[in-house]
C-alpha cells in the first residue's frame, strides 16, 4: 500500500487495475446484450475483492491530492468506479459535500470529468444512462448514483414496494421488465419524493427489482451476483426489510411455478358485444332514504391510467373532478383515493364523458372518458339488498325469487308484468320501477321483460366461489385483485359431459364431474384488467345445451391507505392528494376529516427530521368531522405554535394523526420532498437581523439569486449565491435559480422593528397600462403567493399584505384614477363594507352599467361560496361580454374574478386566451370593476376565507 502514495508507482498501479477493470464491464456488456432484451451495466458491478477495492480507493485518493495530472487521468475506470461507490453510500442530501470532504484534494473545476467518465463507460460497455427529471436537473450527479444501482437510503423503500406488490406479480410481469418497472413506478406515488425520483428510471427499476426478486442461491442475468449480495445484504440489516423482501421473494417464486397457462388450441368463441369492465369504471347503486331512492357512484382509484404517462397523475392529484350529474366538482385529488362516493342530482348522460378533470388537458381527459364510463343505458338494472340497498346489475340478468329497481332515463316506465309498480327515485330526469320477481317466471313475463332490455338468466349459472371475490354484483360480473386466484363456479340444470371455457379467446376443454350439477375450475395469473369468461356446457353427443358469461376485472392490488378506509370511523384525506409538507402548512392545500358528526377526537402533529427522529409533536382536542376551513383554523394555531416554529425550518417530513378509542385511527405523512435548493435562516440573537443562507444541492456553477425586500415587492436585488444574505426587518422574498430549477421562499420577519416602522405599505410601482405591463403584475403576484413560508408566523402577514398590494395596483392602473382613490380608502379602511356603495357608483357611468352594479350589489349577501360567485356573476357579466367581443369563452367569468381577486393565477391559462381577454378588459375597465366589486363585496360581506383563497 505505501508504493500507492509514490508518484513514480501510481500511475501503474491505476493502469492495472483499469485493465482488471476493463475486462470485468467488457464480459459483462458482451452477456447483457445476449439477452432477450439488453440490460445495462453498473459502475457498481466492479466485482473487486475487498483488498482490490482497498488499493483502488487509495489509488485514486493519491492521484487526487497529487494533483490529479493527464497521466493520472489517463485510467479513468478507477476514477468510476470510486465515484459510484459513493453514490452507494449518497443519502439524499448533497452529493458533491460529501464527496470533496473525503476526497481531499478535489476541486469544483473538475466535476465535468466525472460526466465524461461516465458518458463514456456507457458507450463503450452499455452502461446504464440516466433518465428522468433528476437526471435533467443533476447532469453530474445523476450518473455516479443511477450507477450505484439502489443508494443505501432507497433500499428499504424498494423492499416494502416488492412486498407491497407481490400479490400483482405474474409470470408476464416478471418476463417484461419495462412493464414491470412501469407497473412498480405507478405505484410509487405513495412513497418519499426521493424514492419517486429513483423510480422515474422505469426500466432501471424494472431490471433491479427483477434481479432483488431472484432465488437466495440463484444467479441473476440482470446483476453481477456479488453486487446482488450487496444489496441484499443491505436490505438484510434491518429486520422489516428483510422480512419484506423475503416474502417478496416467495411470492415470485410462487408465480415462476405457475401461471394461468394452456397449450390447448385456440378457439375464437363470438365476444359479447357489450364493452368489457375497466377497473377504472365506477361503481354504481342506489340507497332508499325517507321512502325514497337515492342514485350514487363509487368512484375507484384512477392512478392505474397513468402507468405510462407520469402526467396523468400530476392533473389527477392536482385538480377537481366533476362527474356528470353530480353536484359540483369533487375535492383536488379525488381520483387518486378509491372510495369516494358521489349523489347524483342528475341522471347522467351515459353518452357523454363520466367525469372530466376541470381545468384538465384534453389528452387526459380523453383517457377519463374512455377509461371510465358508465352501463349504456336508456335502461339500468339493481339488485335489491338488505338495509335499504341496491347494487348495479350490468348484465341485465333477472332471477327468480329476486327483487330489483329498475331505473331509465327516457320515458316513464309501463312495463306490462303483474309483479312490478313505480318507484320513487331522486334523481332529475329518471324515473323507477321495482320487480320483485315471482318463483317462476311466465313466457308472456319473459317477452315483456325484452323491450325494457332485460333477460332471465340461463340455465347456466356462472359466478365466484372459493376466495371471496373483492365485489360480485350478484349476477354477471366480478372482481379480484390481482395475484388472487379467480375460482369460478358453474351450475347447470342439466348434466353435461364437459364444458368449453374461453378466457379473452384462450379456450380449454374440461370434463363435467360425474354426476354433480356444479364444476368449478380456477383461473391463476390474469393481468390486471377485464377480462370476460365465456362457459358453454357441451352434452354426451356434443351438442350445445346452454352458455353463461362472467365479466372478471382484476384490479391492481392496493395497500391500506395511510388515510384510513371506507367503513372505518374516521378516514382523513388531503386536497390536493398527497400535498408536500410547505403546500399543507401554507396553505395551499387542506386536509378533511369525516367522521359522524360530534366526535371529539385526539390530533397529533409530528415534525421528523430527514432521520426520522422527532423534532416537535403538537396536540389538540378537536370536534369532528374536520371540513376545510375547520382545517384552516387549525392549522393557523398550530404553526403559531412555539415548538412548531422552532423545528418546522429543520423539518423533513410531517405525520398528522386523528384518533379516538372506539371509534378509529387515521394519519398522513406530508414530506418536504427532495430539494435542490434550499434556504436556511439563522438569528444570532434578538440584537441582529435574520440571515438566509442557501443549501446548493445542484452541481452548482448557475445558481442566481435574487432578493425582492418586502417594501418593494417588485425590485429584485441581485445577490452572491455563496454568500450569506442579510434580510431586512420586514423579511422579503428570495428567488433561486440553478437550470431548470427555481425556488422561491419568504423569508421571516423581526416584529419588534416591524412595530417601530409604523403602517408603511409595500410599495409597488406603476407600470405601462398594456398587456405586456399588466403581465409584470401577474408574474410578481404569482412568485410572491407560490413562495414557501417559514415557521415565522408573521411572514405569512407579510406576504399577504405584498399581495393585496399588487392586487391593488393591478386594480388601480386598470380602473382608472376615479378607482384607484377608492382602493387607497379600502386599503387604510377597518370595515371595506362601508365603501360598497362608492363601488356600486362607481362602475360605470351609463344606464347598463348601473343596472349592471346594481344587481351585483343586490347578489354580494348570496354570493356565499366560490361556485355560487361564478355562476351568479356569469349569468350577470354575459351581455357585457358580447358587447366587447368576448364569445364562445365560457370560461371568461372565472376568468374576470380570478384576475381582479388573485391575478398571479391566471399565469396558468392558455397564453392565447389569457392574451385576448386581458386586452378586451385594457379596453373597457368597465369589466375588470364589476369583477373586482364582486370580489372585495364577498369577502366583506360574508367574510369568507374560502371566497378570498379562489379569487
Amino acid at each position: 500500500m505505501m508504493s500507492v502514495a509514490q508518484p513514480s508507482g501510481l500511475v501503474e498501479v491505476l493502469a492495472y487495475l483499469q485493465g482488471k477493470l476493463h475486462r470485468q464491464f467488457a464480459e459483462l456488456s458482451e452477456r447483457r446484450k445476449a439477452l432477450e432484451t439488453t440490460s445495462p451495466v453498473f459502475a457498481l458491478e466492479h466485482d473487486l475483492d475487498q483488498a482490490d477495492y482497498e488499493l483502488l480507493e487509495a489509488s485514486v485518493l493519491a492521484a487526487v491530492s497529487g494533483g490529479f495530472t493527464a497521466q493520472h487521468r489517463a485510467s479513468w475506470l478507477p476514477f468510476v468506479v470510486y465515484a459510484a461507490e459513493s453514490g452507494y453510500d449518497y443519502v439524499g442530501d448533497e452529493y458533491w459535500t460529501s464527496f470533496e470532504r473525503s476526497t481531499p484534494g478535489w476541486r469544483p473545476d473538475q466535476r465535468h470529468w466525472i460526466k465524461q467518465w461516465f458518458t463514456k463507460f456507457a458507450e463503450e460497455y452499455g452502461g446504464v444512462v440516466p433518465k428522468g427529471a433528476f437526471a435533467k436537473a443533476f447532469t453530474i450527479i445523476a450518473w455516479p448514483i443511477s450507477h450505484a444501482v439502489l443508494p443505501t437510503y432507497l433500499q428499504r423503500q424498494l423492499a416494502q414496494l416488492l412486498y407491497e406488490f407481490r400479490a400483482g406479480l405474474t409470470s408476464a410481469l416478471l418476463d417484461d421488465l419495462d412493464e414491470f418497472g412501469e407497473r412498480l413506478a405507478v405505484r410509487s406515488h405513495l412513497y418519499s419524493d426521493r424514492f419517486r425520483i429513483f423510480c422515474q428510471n422505469t426500466a432501471l427499476l424494472g431490471r433491479v427489482a427483477a434481479a432483488l426478486l431472484s432465488g437466495e442461491d440463484e444467479e441473476s442475468p440482470y446483476l453481477v451476483k456479488s453486487t446482488l449480495d450487496r444489496l441484499v445484504e443491505g436490505l438484510s440489516l434491518e429486520r422489516e426489510s428483510r422480512q419484506w423482501l423475503t416474502s417478496a421473494r416467495h411470492a415470485a417464486s410462487r408465480v415462476r411455478a405457475s401461471g394461468f397457462t394452456t397449450n390447448e388450441p385456440l378457439n375464437r368463441v363470438a365476444q359479447l358485444a357489450a364493452r368489457k369492465p375497466s377497473p377504472a369504471d365506477p361503481k354504481f347503486f342506489l340507497r332508499q332514504l325517507d321512502g325514497a331512492w337515492n342514485a350514487y357512484a363509487e368512484l375507484p382509484d384512477m392512478t392505474s391510467l397513468s402507468e405510462r404517462l407520469p402526467y396523468v397523475y400530476d392533473e389527477l392529484r392536482m385538480l377537481r373532478p366533476i362527474v356528470s350529474g353530480g353536484k359540483g366538482p369533487l375535492p383536488r385529488g379525488a381520483l387518486v383515493f378509491s372510495g369516494q362516493k358521489v349523489q347524483f342530482e342528475s341522471w347522467p348522460d351515459p353518452l357523454g364523458p363520466f367525469v372530466q378533470l376541470e381545468g384538465g388537458s384534453s389528452a387526459v381527459n380523453a383517457i377519463l372518458t374512455d377509461q371510465s364510463i358508465m352501463t349504456n343505458g336508456p335502461s339500468w338494472l339493481y339488485r335489491i339488498q338488505e338495509s335499504g340497498l341496491a347494487i348495479e346489475v350490468k348484465g341485465r340478468f333477472i332471477r327468480p325469487g329476486h327483487s330489483y329497481i329498475l331505473v331509465s332515463a327516457v320515458d316513464k316506465l309501463s312495463p306490462t308484468i303483474t309483479w312490478g309498480e313505480p318507484a320513487t327515485i331522486r334523481v332529475l330526469g329518471a324515473s323507477a320501477y321495482r320487480l320483485d320477481v315471482p318463483e317462476q317466471i311466465t313466457a308472456d313475463d319473459a317477452i315483456a321483460l325484452v323491450p325494457l332490455g332485460l333477460s332471465t338468466l340461463s340455465t347456466v349459472t356462472v359466478r365466484p366461489v372459493g376466495i371471496v371475490a373483492s365485489a360480485w354484483d350478484g349476477e354477471g360480473a366480478a372482481e379480484w385483485l390481482a395475484g388472487e386466484p379467480a375460482i369460478i363456479g358453474i351450475r347447470s340444470d342439466q348434466i353435461p359431459a364437459r364444458y368449453l371455457v374461453n378466457v379473452d379467446g384462450s379456450a380449454k376443454f374440461l370434463a363435467w364431474p360425474d354426476g354433480l350439477s356444479d364444476a368449478i375450475f380456477s383461473l391463476d395469473g390474469l393481468a390486471v384488467g377485464a377480462h370476460e369468461a365465456l362457459v358453454t356446457v357441451i352434452g354426451a353427443d356434443d351438442r350445445e345445451l346452454s352458455k353463461g358469461a362472467l365479466s372478471i376485472t382484476i384490479r391492481d392490488p392496493q395497500v391500506r391507505p395511510e388515510n384510513a378506509t371506507i367503513g372505518e370511523g374516521i378516514r382523513m384525506l388531503a386536497s390536493p392528494a398527497r400535498p408536500t409538507l410547505a403546500e399543507l402548512w401554507d396553505r395551499r392545500a387542506t386536509i378533511t376529516v369525516e367522521c359522524a358528526p360530534g366526535v371529539q377526537a385526539a390530533i397529533v402533529v409530528r415534525l421528523r427530521s430527514d432521520q426520522g427522529s422527532e423534532l416537535a409533536v403538537v396536540r389538540r382536542r378537536v370536534v369532528l368531522p374536520i371540513g376545510p376551513d375547520e382545517w384552516a383554523t387549525l392549522a393557523k394555531d398550530i404553526r403559531a405554535e412555539r415548538a412548531f416554529g422552532g423545528a418546522y425550518d429543520n423539518a423533513e417530513s410531517c405525520l398528522v394523526e386523528v384518533h379516538r378509542d372506539g371509534v378509529g385511527l387515521a394519519s398522513l405523512t406530508f414530506e418536504r420532498g427532495f430539494q435542490a435548493l434550499r434556504w436556511q435562516f439563522v438569528k444570532p440573537d434578538r440584537d441582529h437581523a435574520w440571515a438566509a443562507r442557501l443549501h446548493d444541492r445542484t452541481d452548482g456553477g448557475n445558481t442566481s439569486v435574487t432578493y425582492f425586500p418586502a417594501e418593494a415587492p417588485l425590485q429584485g436585488i441581485d445577490c452572491p449565491p455563496t454568500e450569506a444574505v442579510a434580510l431586512k426587518a420586514r423579511g422579503g422574498l428570495l428567488r433561486t435559480v440553478s437550470g431548470d430549477f427555481e425556488l422561491s421562499v419568504v423569508g421571516p420577519t423581526d416584529p419588534s422593528a416591524v412595530l417601530s416602522m409604523g403602517g408603511s405599505r409595500p410599495f409597488v410601482p406603476v407600470v405601462e397600462k398594456s398587456t405586456l405591463g399588466v403581465m409584470k403584475y401577474v408574474q410578481a403576484h404569482h412568485m410572491w403567493a407560490s413562495a414557501e413560508l417559514p415557521a415565522d408566523v408573521f411572514a405569512a402577514h407579510e406576504q399577504l399584505e405584498v399581495l393585496e398590494a399588487i392586487a391593488r395596483a393591478n386594480s388601480s392602473l386598470i380602473g382608472g384614477s376615479h378607482w384607484a382613490a377608492l382602493e387607497r380608502k379600502i386599503a387604510r379602511a377597518d370595515e371595506p363594507a362601508d365603501y360598497l356603495e362608492e363601488m356600486r357608483d362607481s362602475l360605470g357611468i351609463s344606464t347598463e352599467h348601473r343596472l349592471l352594479a346594481t344587481e351585483i350589489g343586490r347578489n354580494l349577501y348570496r354570493w356565499s361560496d366560490p361556485l355560487s360567485l361564478i355562476q351568479g356573476f356569469d349569468e350577470l357579466i354575459a351581455p357585457n361580454l358580447v358587447e366587447n367581443g368576448i364569445r364562445d369563452k365560457p370560461s371568461a367569468a372565472r376568468f374576470l374574478l380570478t384576475f381582479a381577486g388573485r391575478p398571479g393565477q391566471v399565469v396558468t391559462w392558455s397564453e392565447g386566451v389569457r392574451s385576448l381577454l386581458l386586452g378586451r378588459i385594457i379596453d373597457s375597465p368597465v369589466l375588470f370593476r364589476a369583477a373586482r366589486f364582486a370580489v372585495l363585496g364577498t369577502r366583506a360581506l360574508n367574510n369568507s376565507e374560502s371566497i378570498g383563497r379562489g379569487f
